[in-house]
């Protein structure tokens, strides 16, 4: 065999590590193995992969890292979007991720009918009694204990509670029409959403609505989004995002154990307090496994009222946030949305969970046009191929281990799939849109629109979300005439750091003529 340590040393010459000279020999030999090794890794990667067949950014095919750089910056998904642009539905964005935006794709990465493909959540530490980093025995066991408490009969049962705090949203709301200033709407739908989801999860509120401000939950979460880029940065470069937590401060490094902490203490204080049995709220749904085969321990109630708690209010309130924006700056959809609420009920006392369903169409279809341009979570979630066999995903083989996912903001603003993507239009959710062939929307992929994700591991909380978000806005279109300040009149252009990082959006309102 070849000894190619002769060259090798000759270009080095002798190291002597105890003067700078050598030190510097021995950084510079390292600098080049460094880079044969990098310019390797991007010759296989680009020509000689199993997924070399696929199209996509060259230059983010040949060097991993960049995918971590465009997250840190909050515009990955928007990258996405190009990259579907130019090279298809089906585009390879990293070394081993390939991204789809055809429909089929949900049912062939999220869907029954095949093995279940394992989540992928690259630099996060995932607390596995969390329904959604659980495995698959643990997820049908708290699925099975957490479904009643979503189901339309519970949700009936919970109504009462859940319109105290929207009651209190509409009164907090005309005190603040009084004063004759613009009002952060993100603020109040946040405060009213997080109240709510307190109170059905732990039997007690935060507080925003009654006081008008932040409060420690809100606080810690604010701490933990600041954290999401450099949990990205060291999924990649480990070394680096550890200096980089270290750079941040306390304050931020424990503000994920300050959060679980607080939490833990809620559920407690819920499961072990006498003074709420049956009150039908989730924890008491939950509660009901007990003695079981799919029983929750203490631990696993803990983690998953957080994740509830997150899940069920920051969502919400952004789609909130998303279709009050858009209705502002569509003029004749919040016309025909608030004509449509305030037709159908006489007072808002008559706004309910099934006649918000039932009776307001058009208002339903701009919760669904909001959902699909400014989806709460506007993420492509990451699974992996099992090792095996290639599977067929949407027409295309790929190989095991391979990282994929449908990236939603990307599937839902490409002409791909819908006619003016980036515009507001509610009536592609009307049933003549799909009936009549000259409607410019008959077209539209609406089977695209999964926001709430498909299969065993869809969003559990969904309805309870749709029902929220209904009467929540319809009490709101009823009550007051809104429009959009100057200030944010470019509000949709946000970052997104796993989460839309919302600006305030200021709205002035004003109290309806009788």
């Amino acid at each position: 065999m070849a000894d190619f340590s002769g060259p090798i040393a000759r270009t080095l010459g002798e190291i002597n590590l105890t003067s700078w000279q050598g030190i510097g020999r021995l950084a510079l030999g390292f600098t080049v193995l460094f880079f044969i090794r990098l310019c390797g890794v991007a010759v296989y990667n680009l020509y000689f992969h199993p997924l070399r067949h696929i199209p996509g950014p060259p230059l983010w095919i040949a060097l991993n890292g960049l995918r971590s750089i465009y997250k840190m910056r909050g515009i990955l998904e928007f990258k996405y979007i190009e990259f579907h642009e130019k090279y298809g539905e089906v585009v390879r964005v990293n070394a081993d991720e390939v991204a789809f935006i055809r429909p089929e794709a949900w049912k062939d990465i999220y869907g029954h009918g095949h093995a279940e493909f394992p989540k992928h959540f690259p630099g996060l530490k995932l607390d596995t009694k969390k329904i959604v980093f659980s495995g698959s025995k643990d997820h049908f066991r708290y699925r099975r204990a957490m479904l009643p408490a979503f189901s339309d009969k519970a949700l009936r049962l919970q109504e009462p509670l859940i319109r105290v705090y929207i009651d209190l949203l509409i009164k907090r709301l005309r005190e603040k029409s009084e004063l004759d200033e613009p009002v952060n709407m993100v603020r109040w739908y946040n405060f009213t959403t997080f109240d709510l989801i307190a109170d059905l999860a732990y039997g007690t509120p935060l507080q925003g609505l009654a006081q008008g401000k932040s409060n420690a939950w809100l606080d810690n979460i604010a701490n933990i989004i600041k954290l999401l880029p450099i949990m990205a940065f060291g999924s990649v470069f480990p070394l680096g995002g550890t200096a980089m937590q270290f750079l941040a401060g306390p304050q931020i490094r424990n503000a994920e154990k300050k959060h679980y902490t607080f939490a833990s203490k809620m559920t407690m204080d819920r499961i072990y307090n006498k003074k709420q049995p049956d009150r039908g709220d989730f924890m008491d749904f939950m509660m009901r496994s007990r003695g079981q085969e799919h029983e929750m321990k203490d631990d696993e109630l803990a983690s998953n009222a957080d994740l509830i708690m997150l899940a069920g209010s920051e969502t919400t309130a952004t789609l909130l946030s998303g279709v009050t924006y858009w209705l502002l700056k569509t003029p004749h959809a919040l016309k025909k949305a608030t004509e449509e609420v305030r037709a159908t009920f006489k007072s808002d006392d008559e706004i309910t969970f099934d006649d918000t369903r039932a009776k307001l169409t058009y208002m339903m279809a701009c919760l669904q046009e909001a959902l699909r341009i400014f989806p709460p979570l506007p993420l492509g979630m990451l699974r992996i191929v099992p090792e095996g066999p290639p599977v067929q995903i949407a027409g295309v083989t790929i190989p095991g281990k391979t990282q994929v996912s449908v990236p939603q903001l990307a599937a839902f603003h490409s002409e791909r799939n819908y006619y003016r993507p980036s515009e507001f239009h509610p009536e592609r959710w009307l049933a003549e849109a799909t009936t009549d062939p000259k409607s410019p929307f008959f077209n539209d992929r609406r089977e695209i629109h999964k926001p709430f994700s498909v299969g065993r591991r869809d969003c559990i909380g969904q309805n309870l979300a749709m029902h929220e978000m209904r009467s929540i806005l319809a009490k709101v279109l009823w009550n007051f005439d809104l429009k959009l300040d100057e200030s944010s009149k470019n509000w949709h252009h946000q970052k997104i750091l796993a989460l839309w990082v919302k600006p305030p959006l200021q709205v002035h309102i004003k109290q309806r003529a009788n």
